[in-house]
């Protein structure tokens, strides 16, 4: 089985593939378009990638989050952003059924982060970002420190990602294979897990 995870992102999508054999998977990412790029074009150009993709590195299983969490539906998403939120996660569903891919699955950021990156500094994390918000700072968010925790983790798993895009599909992506029952290479020698908040700062 070979599988592939996906962070969607306009700007930045990242990839994660792994062969279901190497001791690691590959990982990259597309840019998909700017603030000048239609929405069909940023369609068009998620086609385009993930056809190159399937033509070097086959895949039939894909995981990615749901287009659209809940959280973020709050303060400043806008309609373009949730409608392009749905498309990308739509023409991935197409591209699965059109090419001989066996499944598609969701795997909700609220479950594969605290998963990935330990449920104590998920927690930890948006537990500061209430506390800075009670005090008055209303654009206080756990966002950035989750990002900083997930690429630490990856780190501490043997990865070099250069972006948080790339970070977080490492993350769906192994997140996806335990739910499957699949336990990667890559965490199979840990014996014991390191806290990687100190890793992060």
């Amino acid at each position: 089985m070979t599988y592939l995870a996906l962070d969607l992102s306009k700007r930045s999508t990242g990839w994660c593939w792994w062969d279901g054999e190497a001791a690691r998977p590959q990982y990259g990412c597309w840019e998909l378009g700017s603030e000048f790029t239609s929405p069909g074009q940023t369609f068009a150009k998620l086609h385009a990638c993930m056809v190159d993709h399937y033509a070097l590195m086959p895949f039939e299983g894909v995981f990615m989050e749901p287009p659209i969490n809940p959280a973020q539906l709050q303060g400043h998403t806008t309609i373009q952003t949730i409608r392009l939120a749905i498309g990308l996660a739509a023409h991935v569903e197409s591209f699965v059924h059109a090419y001989p891919c066996r499944w598609i699955h969701e795997c909700n950021i609220d479950s594969w982060r605290p998963d990935f990156i330990g449920r104590v500094d998920d927690a930890a994390a948006k537990a500061a970002a209430r506390r800075a918000k009670k005090a008055g700072n209303a654009r206080a968010s756990a966002r950035d420190t989750l990002k900083d925790l997930t690429m630490a983790r990856c780190r501490q798993l043997g990865f070099t990602p250069r972006r948080n895009d790339e970070a977080d599909a490492i993350g769906i992506l192994t997140y996806g294979l335990l739910t499957r029952n699949v336990t990667p290479p890559w965490l199979r020698d840990e014996v014991l897990r390191a806290p990687v908040g100190s890793v992060a700062a």
